[in-house]
């Protein structure tokens, strides 16, 4: 018999193991007037075990995964952790927990989790059972449309037939959604300075496709597009997401680089904004090569005052010119 699958839809965070330097960004109540949430430490073990905190201290249905009327747990449950990413307001898979024990109400566990927050949990799972994707492993989405059997208002989901068979077939693969071809070559890298500015900007653009093609960058295809003028270099797609990535290599650590007229007319359109990346790498000739990797923040954006943000909360200072400077606010 196959196990139950429970979605849960949380803030989105890069880590899950605390407050420190990760806020939780999210639209359910209490994310409205905190930064944290209490699933900030859904992926933090405690005794060897994790907890998984369920917003709004939902009640959750376990009749709608197997159990009977006068169940109050069960056990054997799939926990698939879902969150809305800030860079798109696309609600994505994060993460889960195999195994979990889950609980109909909350109060089942209370753990100190800070001098001032003791958190009550309702869910339970071994740690060698849990898998939390990296933010660039969010390829996954969930359904959101306003139609019967998506997700809704609530936090808890159960899912629909497809959705759920789609869900099962991708745990099966261990969240990996494999490349079925192979991308295309990657072309030379469109430049006017001399040839060691020629190195730095192919190193960096092997840089990104090996990241993007590695497991922790999603596996994902890329293609290069860098001869056909575009507006960015790679197009990168994977599970339900397609990146536009424009790279920049740097020499050097310090990160400031410029766009050209088109790049920087592509990266600000509504048609490719919320998929433009920068991924600049600096010191990119040498074996300390860094990528810092600005992706797009709808909900950090207001008007026309757009945000291009790393994971870990830098934010890109952008300076029009003919094209435009960017450097790191």
């Amino acid at each position: 018999m196959e196990e139950p699958l429970l979605f849960v839809n949380v803030g989105w965070m890069v880590s899950y193991q605390g407050l420190d330097n990760d806020p939780t960004i999210g639209g359910h109540g209490w994310l409205k007037t905190h930064d944290y949430g209490h699933e900030a430490w859904n992926f933090l073990p405690h005794r060897g075990k994790l907890y998984g905190y369920v917003p709004r201290s939902a009640r959750i249905d376990l009749r709608r995964l197997g159990a009977t009327n006068k169940d109050e747990k069960l056990a054997g449950v799939t926990v698939v952790w879902v969150a809305r990413n800030p860079r798109d307001g696309v609600t994505y898979v994060a993460g889960w927990y195999r195994n979990a024990l889950v609980h109909r109400e909350c109060n089942h566990f209370k753990i100190s989790r800070s001098t001032d927050q003791v958190v009550e949990y309702q869910i339970q799972a071994p740690l060698s059972k849990a898998r939390l994707l990296a933010p660039d492993q969010r390829t996954q989405k969930v359904p959101t449309a306003k139609v019967k059997g998506n997700l809704g208002q609530s936090p808890v989901w159960y899912g629909n037939a497809e959705y759920v068979a789609r869900i099962r077939a991708y745990l099966k693969n261990d969240g990996v959604i494999k490349a079925p071809t192979e991308g295309k070559g990657r072309g030379t890298p469109k430049q006017q300075d001399a040839e060691t500015r020629k190195l730095v900007e192919l190193a960096a653009v092997r840089h990104a496709i090996a990241y993007y093609t590695s497991r922790e960058g999603g596996n994902r295809i890329v293609n290069s597009v860098e001869r056909d003028n575009v507006g960015w270099d790679l197009t990168v797609t994977g599970g339900d997401v397609t990146l536009k990535v424009e790279v920049k290599g740097l020499s050097g650590s310090a990160l400031c680089v410029e766009l050209t007229p088109n790049e920087y007319k592509q990266m600000l359109s509504s048609e490719h904004r919320s998929m433009y990346v920068i991924y600049a790498v600096t010191n990119a000739l040498t074996p300390h090569a860094e990528a810092n990797v600005f992706y797009y923040n709808a909900e950090a954006s207001h008007g026309r005052n757009y945000i291009w943000a790393t994971e870990d909360g830098r934010l890109l200072n952008i300076e029009p010119l003919t094209g435009a400077r960017l450097t790191l606010a």
